[in-house]
């Protein structure tokens, strides 16, 4: 009854309409037009919003700018714009960035990665990696950044995007430089010009320019090559004294410290240095005055520790306006052995130091939490994208049964294919995060303890004298600095793939010095290919201990290492002229029961040749 009631009214209704003149077809365009305003102020309001952003940020009222900026995503999701999705969370990671809440920033710029990977825009891909891999190397995870830069790499390189291209290069040569790895830092430096000298119209910008060939000359520098290095630090200072003393202040900076490197001396060095200094107080350069004090405290450490003390306290006061946790560790590295020479208690600056340390690595843990999520989400959006593929295949084959085959069964291939590779990474991501958490509990296991024992010696009161305890405090930071540099090289991730003959050849060249040269040959490429993984990571840490135990311990001025490889059979030979030792008295000292342990996991053999003064010889040798 109610059901015919309703449809009696419903026709009345419509016949109603129909009487007075109204007809569907006005309801459709009424519809269509009032949607169209409402479409037309939306995106008028977001070229508002973008207008409104920019004014903010010029004025430097980032927290505002942020603000808008998610107004700004709001309105862009309102109209479903991926385009304006993307450029706002790009806008926000930009603003976060500037006021140093790097892990915000961080997880912004990975979402705006994300849609431009829904887009197939690789080059906002790559700049947004680029973004991402700068983030890090501030934080100094230097693997992670020249990781995320790598990758960048993959969907510019070989692009008309030079600027950018050079921007990744800059990013993996400025991390090697900060790992250590010179050569290798030179390698990438070189690629950035060979690229620029192919596109000489390129449009780089000065400031990058000039960044760029800063780092060449450090670079430079710490290869013991100064003159080269001097050359570019001169041309720039001579190109920007008259209309750019930031870049002025930054070259002469740069240059008083290099001199000082090369010769302690140099009566050349303190003048350009506090005349750096002068002119970026001028200009009130923070950062400019963290690298300048640094330097100042460097230059008087041995000479005046109490001037040197005084720069780098104030080196750490204007790390700290800019609460840059990794400026703020390196002032603390010349504070702590300077007031301890100097008699002053340092149990304050040692807390700090471990507080600042532990922010720190929990800002480096969020960023890496980020991208392993991130990557897993975008490996399933790409695995959607192949199902979606081979449904489109599915339809094709109605039309024409031939071609929907062959589509068909390409699809179901390629399905195969990728469920493995999915599979696989998958198991590599669960095996990231046990990686992980063991590490968090090693580091909660070893070193919890030992904090909390240092803490309350700083604490209490103790009828042993000033400087016992200031010693005790030392010893045991020291210890714990040994015990976190041993877990970050046991938990550093090894490159197995094709490029492992580069990682293991850069390994080895690490370890040389003016100290001590590092003789070996480098392989033929094919070398490793028969060779598997397991092998390839017993065999990289067992030459790591190794060479760390030599570096500690055998004050070898010569090493020699050479690979040889037989059909069923790999041998490797390591030989130093060091002090040698006693293989009963220092077994264990020397970690070679760490050594033989990794080469029986691999079912090979490690022998030790060795007496007190007459050096160290290794031979170890696996079956393939």
């Amino acid at each position: 009854m109610k059901l015919k009631f309703g449809l009696s009214l419903f026709f009345v209704l419509i016949f109603s309409c129909c009487q007075a003149g109204f007809s569907t077809e006005y309801v459709v365009h009424n519809y269509d037009h009032n949607y169209a305003v409402t479409l037309k102020k939306s995106t008028d309001s977001i070229a508002q919003l973008k207008k409104q952003i920019g004014a903010f940020a010029k004025n430097k009222d980032y927290g505002t700018a942020i603000i808008h900026s998610k107004k700004l995503l709001k309105q862009a999701q309102f109209l479903a714009d991926s385009n304006h999705i993307s450029n706002a969370y790009w806008r926000q990671g930009y603003y976060f960035k500037i006021i140093d809440q790097l892990d915000s920033a961080y997880y912004y710029l990975d979402r705006s990665f994300t849609i431009n990977l829904k887009l197939m825009d690789s080059i906002g891909a790559g700049d947004r990696l680029l973004d991402m891999a700068n983030i890090q190397k501030s934080l100094g995870d230097y693997n992670g950044g020249m990781i995320t830069a790598t990758e960048g790499l993959q969907y510019l390189e070989g692009s008309q995007e030079i600027e950018s291209v050079s921007g990744l290069y800059q990013t993996i040569s400025v991390c090697q430089k900060e790992l250590g790895n010179y050569q290798e830092a030179l390698r990438w430096s070189n690629k950035i010009f060979s690229l620029l000298n192919q596109h000489p119209s390129s449009d780089i910008s000065t400031e990058n320019m000039y960044a760029m060939r800063t780092t060449r000359a450090n670079i430079l520098a710490l290869l013991g090559e100064f003159k080269p290095s001097f050359g570019i630090l001169d041309s720039i200072a001579k190109n920007t004294q008259a209309n750019n003393q930031e870049q002025y202040s930054r070259a002469i900076c740069n240059m008083g410290h290099y001199k000082w490197m090369e010769n302690k001396s140099n009566p050349d060095s303190e003048s350009l240095l506090l005349n750096s200094l002068q002119i970026r107080q001028e200009l009130n350069t923070v950062s400019g005055l963290i690298s300048s004090n640094v330097h100042l405290a460097e230059y008087y450490f041995n000479s005046n520790p109490p001037k040197a003390l005084a720069y780098a306290q104030e080196a750490m006061t204007n790390s700290k306006k800019l609460n840059n946790s990794v400026a703020i560790l390196e002032s603390l590295d010349l504070i702590l052995p300077l007031k301890k020479a100097l008699g002053q208690d340092v149990s304050e600056e040692a807390i700090f130091y471990s507080n600042v340390q532990n922010k720190l690595e929990k800002t480096k843990q969020a960023v890496r939490s980020i991208y392993a999520a991130s990557k897993y989400d975008n490996d399933t959006l790409e695995k959607k994208n192949l199902l979606l593929l081979a449904q489109v295949a599915i339809k094709e084959k109605q039309k024409i049964l031939a071609l929907s085959a062959a589509l068909f069964f390409l699809a179901l291939i390629g399905f195969v294919i990728y469920f493995k590779n999915q599979q696989k990474k998958k198991e590599q991501l669960e095996t990231a995060y046990k990686t992980e958490l063991r590490l968090s509990k090693k580091l909660h296991d070893e070193l919890g303890n030992d904090i909390f024992y240092l803490m309350t010696q700083v604490q209490k009161d103790s009828p042993e004298k000033p400087a016992s305890k200031d010693l005790l405090i030392l010893q045991g930071l020291d210890s714990i600095y040994k015990r976190v540099r041993d877990i970050s090289k046991e938990f550093t991730a090894i490159n197995t793939g094709e490029n492992f003959g580069k990682e293991f050849f850069a390994l080895l060249n690490s370890y040389s010095s003016t100290k001590t040269k590092l003789i070996t040959k480098e392989l033929d490429p094919n070398f490793w290919d028969d060779i598997s993984a397991k092998a390839k990571i017993e065999v990289y840490r067992v030459l790591q201990e190794l060479l760390v135990n030599m570096k500690k311990h055998s004050q070898a001025s010569l090493v020699a290492i050479t690979c040889t490889k037989s059909k069923k059979q790999v041998t490797i030979k390591y030989k130093d002229n060091g002090v040698g030792f006693s293989l009963k008295e220092n077994y264990s000292g020397n970690g070679l029961k760490n050594v033989e342990n990794r080469m029986r996991d691999l079912k090979g053999n490690i022998n030790f040749e060795s007496k007190p003064n007459e050096g160290v010889t290794a031979t170890i040798t696996f079956a393939i």
